[in-house]
């Protein structure tokens, strides 16, 4: 993306990584495109549709792997009983622009969903948060856990940091943003500032986005006073839009083409019954909360580092598992 590099150069300082990733994702998106989209879908329309939808929730389901078990045997989550659970949601940096490796998450949103106050307390976790990777041995940026170590070192390192426990996960790339924003015909965000990054333009005020500039609209930070913070609140903007589009779309026609982003683009702990429970019984806790972390910018070893105030990563760390009933 050399179309990028005079604002790169503007603002070299912020770390020699920049250009291998700057693409960072929207990843809630997958939220509703699998608890709205996948489900709506699901039980609303005959045993073909049925059918195909279970066939794509068995090939994007992948288990979390070998991660720590933050729950007592007394605190299990039962979807059908209408427990609060939590929901890592992981935008990685490829699938898209040519890119095919591995890649780091340059989205890291923990959700936390409770039917009784019918909230959903979303937290964006800065990518560029320094942390002890879990199972690594070292201190990093914690969007190289999955790099390193795949879901179960995400998830592992999240659940360390934040003393919560991460009960699902939905692990999707840029590429498959890009599709579910063209397969609900795109989406309306109300802009905070005019701004350009490489061919695209952005005014302020209203503006309807079709994939590709969601895509850079979710992704834009150099030229946001707030930089990663600001590009948060973006990324949420789109996932919510997303969300609420999908649900009011009449997806008879256009489900196969849903299934069809998901299974390319998302793998999730999820089962279809997972889905449909949380359909079924946690649709009203759709309310959400915002929340962010931010930390103090530091050049540490040549690369710049988000270092957290342990104070107020006690304090989210309370509120969200007090979201989840947990003492």
């Amino acid at each position: 993306m050399n179309s990028e590099e005079p604002e790169m150069h503007r603002e070299q300082h912020h770390h020699h990584h920049h250009k291998r990733r700057r693409k960072g994702w929207t990843v809630t998106k997958v939220v509703l495109a699998i608890l709205g989209v996948l489900i709506i879908a699901g039980g609303a329309f005959a045993a073909k549709v049925y059918t195909d939808v279970n066939q794509t929730a068995k090939t994007v389901y992948k288990s979390k792997g070998k991660t720590q078990n933050k729950r007592k045997v007394s605190e299990k989550v039962e979807l059908n009983k209408k427990t609060p659970f939590s929901i890592l949601l992981l935008g990685t940096d490829t699938g898209e622009l040519g890119r095919t490796e591995k890649g780091r998450t340059d989205t890291m949103i923990l959700a936390t969903v409770n039917p009784t106050t019918k909230e959903t307390n979303m937290l964006s976790i800065a990518r560029d948060s320094r942390v002890p990777i879990v199972g690594y041995d070292q201190t990093a940026k914690i969007n190289a856990a999955y790099a390193y170590g795949g879901i179960p070192m995400a998830v592992n390192t999240v659940q360390a940091f934040m003393n919560v426990p991460v009960d699902y996960y939905v692990l999707m790339n840029m590429k498959g943003l890009e599709q579910l924003v063209d397969a609900v015909n795109g989406v309306t965000v109300n802009n905070k500032f005019a701004f350009d990054i490489d061919q695209y333009h952005f005014d302020k005020g209203t503006i309807h986005l079709d994939g590709a500039h969601a895509l850079y609209y979710s992704r834009m930070r150099y030229s946001d006073s707030e930089g990663d913070f600001g590009r948060q609140v973006r990324q949420q903007e789109i996932i919510k839009a997303v969300l609420k589009k999908a649900t009011s779309l009449n997806l008879v026609t256009s489900y196969n083409k849903f299934l069809q982003i998901l299974e390319n683009n998302m793998q999730t702990n999820l089962t279809l019954q997972d889905v449909i429970n949380i359909q079924q019984n946690y649709g009203d806790s759709m309310n959400f909360k915002t929340l962010q972390l931010k930390g103090t910018g530091q050049m540490i070893d040549g690369q710049s580092f988000q270092v957290m105030n342990p104070t107020e990563v006690s304090q989210m760390s309370t509120r969200l598992r007090q979201q989840l009933d947990l003492k």
